[in-house]
């Protein structure tokens, strides 16, 4: 008997709101990170903000590895394929341990040149490359931990990403209030024991990750990857390369328009850098909303895909893109209204709020078109479609982001006002061409290899 739509909606709330509220708890982690920071000055904020589009750039690869883990775990999910499930994971881990320590070594040495090529803000650039150096030196319990996850997400775990999440959350903040201003015998290292306390926050995470890991109970362990003794081949590996290539080559171009976009938002001042970064962080509560419809997306259509269960696929993809829909529109109306009260917490400069309050309009906007990005996605990347998603992010970020950032920022003059209109008009046309896309599933062969 096929299950009923009441029943397709416990199972995408059953994945979906554990890996929301991981999101939402690492969203407000950020926040609370900024918030300890700017007793320092709206500068300071300024300056831990510009160490983020190359820090995601160095990142991406690894972004893209974690997505296609996620997808192919959720498919052997389906097929009942242990061994296939456990054989990817242990690939993508040895590669991930290997890539970040030659990327961290990387980082660390050419800190001051790459704060240099994207900032442009003098007054910042010494507490950048301190904030920068400490958080790319401690990069492989970030990067391990993030592929532990994705393989847990494929399963279905989101209980426990989200644990691991709430516990990053409280050690971060701990060691903020320990050793940003100084407390209880701690010393007071402003922006470097911001820093401090994120790797702090990983390590503990990722520490509670590999225990979960060991259990041999869940689908994908480590004790199973010892046993089997795998070892990386071209061919074992061929099915992770081929998803990888769109998957990191979107993530590549994405970051570069990403940094490309970063160096031109800094040129706006730090005063409207600030302004603009706190308003990515009420962004980033969005993103908690379509992670969790992206992450549902991807592990119960992974699961028909591998089971070849078609009518049940789009049975999932209907009704995620509906609560997904209507999600996007209370939180956009919710932004749209009360997002303003967000930028008051930062600062009670009156400019300041008024200009958070008309950023709130844009957010509000964007927070529509990026939920329903989310939730293509997550249809997407269940069905291995990997070409289609990057498709739609190379036009949207490097034509549609780029092409009207640099038009309303350096001939309209039109500062943080030219930053939001490019976001906008990037999430929408992104979330448009996702939209076409999973429109065309019904038409997939599911029976065949994701190409």
């Amino acid at each position: 008997m096929d299950p009923d739509n009441k029943t397709l909606t416990k199972d995408i709330f059953k994945i979906g709101i554990p890996s929301f509220f991981e999101t939402l708890f690492t969203t407000f982690s950020n926040i609370i990170d900024s918030k300890m920071v700017s007793v320092m000055g709206i500068t300071a904020i300024s300056a831990v903000s510009v160490t983020n589009p190359p820090r995601l750039f160095i990142l991406s690869i690894f972004f893209a590895l974690n997505t296609v883990i996620t997808s192919l775990v959720a498919k052997c999910v389906g097929e009942e394929d242990r061994d296939a499930a456990n054989r990817y994971f242990d690939s993508v881990l040895k590669i991930v341990i290997v890539l970040s320590i030659l990327l961290s070594v990387l980082s660390v040495a050419l800190s001051r040149p790459m704060m240099l090529a994207f900032s442009h803000q003098m007054d910042t650039l010494d507490a950048s490359v301190t904030y920068f150096r400490i958080i790319m030196g401690g990069m492989i319990f970030n990067t391990v931990f993030m592929t532990i996850n994705a393989a847990m997400r494929g399963c279905g775990h989101t209980n426990y990403t989200f644990i691991s999440n709430v516990i990053f959350c409280g050690v971060n903040i701990l060691f903020n209030y320990l050793l940003i201003e100084g407390h209880m015998g701690f010393p007071a290292l402003g922006i470097a024991g911001a820093a401090i306390a994120t790797v702090a926050g990983t390590v503990a995470a990722l520490i509670f990750m590999i225990f979960i890991a060991f259990r041999k109970d869940i689908f994908v362990n480590l004790p199973y990857c010892f046993s089997k003794k795998y070892k990386i081949s071209r061919e074992g590996t061929k099915q992770i390369q081929v998803m990888a290539k769109s998957t990191i080559a979107d993530g590549m171009v994405t970051r570069v328009s990403i940094l490309i976009i970063g160096a031109i938002v800094a040129r706006i001042g730090s005063y409207q850098m600030a302004v603009y970064s706190v308003g990515m962080h009420l962004m980033n509560i969005n993103q908690a909303l379509g992670s969790g419809l992206q992450t549902s997306g991807v592990a119960l259509i992974g699961r028909c895909h591998g089971a070849k269960d078609k009518v049940l696929l789009n049975r999932y993809k209907s009704q995620i893109v509906k609560i997904g829909f209507i999600a996007a529109v209370l939180l956009g109306a919710s932004i749209i209204f009360g997002g303003r009260w967000f930028y008051g917490f930062f600062s009670d400069d009156p400019q300041f709020f008024s200009m958070g309050a008309t950023s709130c309009i844009f957010i509000g906007a964007i927070t529509i078109s990026q939920t329903m990005k989310f939730a293509y996605t997550g249809c997407l990347q269940g069905v291995g479609a990997m070409k289609e998603v990057m498709t739609a992010s190379i036009i949207s970020f490097a034509g549609v982001n780029l092409g009207v950032l640099a038009f309303t920022v350096f001939i309209l003059k039109m500062g943080i006002w030219g930053a939001w209109t490019g976001s906008l008009a990037s999430q929408t046309v992104q979330a448009f061409m996702l939209w076409r896309y999973t429109k065309k599933l019904e038409a997939f062969d599911i029976s065949a290899e994701a190409q």
